[in-house]
């Protein structure tokens, strides 16, 4: 179970991708008070997780009994949308444009609970992971995830000064890559989901 655990952690914390959320905090700290960006973390992560939760207990009668999309169709979308994200890191060293709002915790629903931390590959990871291990698991994974993003985010916010862009932009671009490889997993296995139903439909 602990195995699970970890495994589901990881895999639930690459899904929501902290990189992004480094470099928002370091541009919300040029223009931003450092109590507002606080309070727009722990929100953010706050909606994140909530949202996360209801995909993991409900995600698969939302999709399959009600909008009738098969769980292989949203790994594919979920990697297309993966991919995308780190091709963007891996071309410009940045996963996130920002709309400037004179309210910060305005941006605290959207776009970073949604979708910067429950994203399509976020929410396509919960709904599988319930699917493999059970809503405990799962439900741990996303716990786990949620509280190491806020963690990090919180680092940066105190570190932000002592780290240089170029340093952040060629840390971005690593995580990019990474990112690229997991959403084209997810897309191949997407893929091969949705072939093997074919034989097995037509055996």
């Amino acid at each position: 179970m602990i195995g699970e655990i970890l495994s589901a952690s990881l895999l639930m914390l690459i899904m929501i991708d902290p990189s992004d959320k480094i470099l928002l905090v370091s541009l919300l700290r040029e223009d931003f008070h450092i109590e507002d960006i606080k309070q727009l973390i722990i929100r953010a992560n706050l909606i994140g997780f909530i949202l996360l939760i209801i995909f993991a207990v409900a995600g698969k009668i939302i999709l399959q009994d009600i909008f009738h999309i098969d769980l292989n169709a949203l790994k594919i979308a979920g990697g297309f949308v993966l991919f995308k994200i780190g091709l963007e890191a891996l071309e410009g060293g940045g996963m996130v444009t920002l709309k400037k709002e004179k309210n910060i915790l305005a941006l605290a629903a959207v776009p970073v609970a949604t979708p910067l931390i429950a994203g399509p590959a976020a929410i396509t990871t919960a709904i599988t992971l319930t699917a493999e291990y059970g809503i405990k698991v799962s439900a741990s994974a996303i716990l786990i995830a949620i509280l190491l993003t806020a963690l990090l985010m919180f680092v940066t916010l105190y570190m932000i000064e002592n780290i240089s862009k170029t340093t952040l932009g060629v840390f971005i671009r690593i995580i990019g890559l990474f990112t690229m490889a997991i959403g084209a997993q997810m897309m191949v296995e997407g893929v091969g989901g949705i072939f093997l139903r074919l034989l097995e439909s037509s055996a």
